[in-house]
């Protein structure tokens, strides 16, 4: 499933930015009580997860991860779960680029109603992120401005980076390999389903896997 949009330019790089000390937050376990679901995309136990192939792009499981290509311009490609409703969780998966443009973004799409109606949590590979809500008119509401940079995002190709969404109630928390990025309010989408999703910009190309996902109970 894929979502295109018209977007003349590139994402901006910033160099000689300066950061904020992160929040840290400790790793989720499978093992911790309240698991939702876990995935690992192992043969014979992998979720039911809508797949797609063409021109466009491509989602599929392969050698245990699951592989997003994005083969058009200004195109987000994602995978979904089928019949798969969360309202208040926490999730982490690990997300790997593996060619196409560093400027290209791919992370997660939560609390999704419909390709129309979700959050949106997603990095770059060259450490930039951005965080809103695309709204059923076609608009997007940013909560941070300009994909600020961030020191906690591992740079390049074959860079592996643990995302996390914390949602609970109105209160959002996005973070990269346990420091908080962002944390808001809002009361736009109370529940949906959670995809995985990489999109492109001026550059066709992308490629990224996602593994060891993990959505439990706050």
């Amino acid at each position: 499933m894929r979502i295109r949009w018209w977007f003349f330019g590139v994402l901006f790089v910033l160099v000689g930015c300066e950061a904020e000390v992160p929040a840290t937050a400790v790793p989720l376990q499978a093992e911790d009580s309240g698991v939702l679901m876990v995935e690992k995309f192992a043969v014979g136990s992998t979720g039911d997860w809508y797949t797609e192939a063409d021109e466009f792009g491509m989602t599929a499981v392969l050698s245990e991860r699951m592989l997003i290509e994005v083969s058009s311009l200004n195109m987000i490609q994602y995978t979904t779960l089928r019949e798969r409703t969360f309202s208040d969780f926490v999730m982490e998966v690990e997300v790997t680029q593996l060619a196409g443009s560093l400027e290209s973004s791919f992370g997660i799409l939560f609390r999704m109603q419909s390709p129309d109606a979700f959050y949106r949590f997603d990095i770059t590979g060259n450490s930039h992120y951005t965080v809103e809500r695309h709204n059923t008119d076609g608009t997007w509401t940013r909560f941070v401005e300009d994909w600020p940079l961030s020191y906690s995002i591992k740079q390049g190709y074959n860079e592996t980076n643990l995302l996390r969404v914390s949602a609970e109630g109105q209160n959002i928390a996005v973070y990269a390999n346990g420091d908080l990025l962002y944390e808001f309010s809002d009361v736009g989408y109370q529940e949906g389903n959670i995809a995985l999703a990489g999109g492109t910009f001026g550059q066709p190309g992308l490629s990224v896997s996602f593994d060891n996902l993990v959505i439990q109970r706050p």
